[in-house]
């Protein structure tokens, strides 16, 4: 979700474009009505779980590089800067709406989507020793699965994400190693992957239709004893759900075109549009009007919402701005 001038990648900026539709999507959904007070409420959050922060971290991992000289700078830049900036500035912004502080910096706890920032801090500086380590993928998906047996990693620094959605960080280094990508977008069978693409996609639908999990599981915030699982159903269900999206992210790379077109600029601005949402959706929280509870409010005004959310600030603009802001700061911070 950083943003830079380097060489871009099409289809990664398209990609990034429905993955933060879908962020923006999910959090309205999420903040505008309780998850379950409608069947379809619930089936449209959980599968936009099931893979639309993971999609991030697959991309994250895509492009991390191996043996990166300057990858502590890069972190502070680009995560550690922006986090404690805006830790800061949402506590503010929280006091000012609601007229109490949030309590999150006191419990060591990210603000909210902020979670990311941190988790990718960890993921990006120990995958700079962890990618010597043989069958790294697989190891990272036990520890996913037996971090929700330790009761004590939850929401503080974000421990419980970073260690179950780490696998999604190192199978997007795998495609980028072995060409995955490549193969699939120009091979001879892309209209059998295409096909396939909308079948796992459709499955997965069916699968969070069918299968009435607790909310928790798709926020992987929570051991299994919080959540009220015993280890061996949790694990099983953790698992079922990082397979499902493996198998999602790898069909939207399928079906996401490679063209450059407006979504393009916004895919590669997607950080601004995360962290703006934010902004937005606590300042509306503050009214409790009665279309709220009303579901073509929630479906239909949420896809409005989400779509001139990342449209408008998805522009280079305000990517400039955020750019040169974090670069000031870090200049303060680092005597430069």
């Amino acid at each position: 979700m950083e943003n830079g001038k380097e060489n871009r990648n099409t289809l990664f900026d398209n990609l990034k474009c429905i993955l933060i539709f879908l962020v923006v999507y999910g959090h309205f959904i999420e903040n505008f009505q309780s998850i379950y007070a409608s069947e379809p409420t619930r089936i449209a959050w959980q599968f936009i779980y099931l893979f639309h922060m993971p999609g991030f971290v697959f991309v994250s991992g895509y492009f991390a590089r191996k043996g990166d000289g300057k990858i502590f700078e890069k972190v502070l830049l680009n995560q550690i800067v922006p986090l404690f900036f805006f830790q800061l500035v949402f506590e503010i912004y929280h006091w000012i709406l609601f007229h109490e502080f949030s309590g999150k910096t006191s419990e060591l706890v990210p603000y909210w989507i902020l979670w990311y920032l941190l988790s990718l801090a960890f993921w990006r500086i120990s995958f700079q020793v962890l990618c010597k380590v043989r069958f790294l993928f697989a190891i990272s998906v036990v520890l996913a699965l037996v971090a929700g047996m330790i009761s004590s990693i939850g929401y503080p620094l974000s421990i419980s994400r970073t260690f179950v959605l780490f696998p999604f960080f190192v199978l997007g280094n795998i495609f980028k190693e072995r060409g995955i990508v490549e193969e699939i977008k120009s091979g001879r069978f892309f209209p059998v992957y295409a096909v396939l693409s909308v079948l796992v996609l459709a499955g997965a639908l069916i699968y969070v239709s069918e299968v009435k999990l607790h909310y928790g599981l798709y926020l992987n915030s929570y051991s299994y004893k919080a959540l009220k699982m015993a280890w061996e159903e949790g694990m099983l269900y953790r698992f079922i759900n990082l397979a499902w999206g493996f198998l999602c992210i790898t069909a939207l790379l399928v079906l996401t075109p490679q063209k450059r077109f407006f979504a393009s600029e916004i895919g590669k601005n997607s950080m601004i549009p995360y962290i703006m949402q934010f902004f937005l959706l606590k300042s509306l929280l503050i009214y409790r009007f009665e279309i709220y509870k009303n579901l073509y409010f929630i479906f239909i005004g949420g896809a409005v919402f989400a779509a001139l959310t990342v449209y408008i600030f998805g522009e280079d603009r305000f990517s400039a701005l955020y750019e040169k802001l974090m670069l000031k700061i870090y200049g303060i911070v680092t005597y430069k």
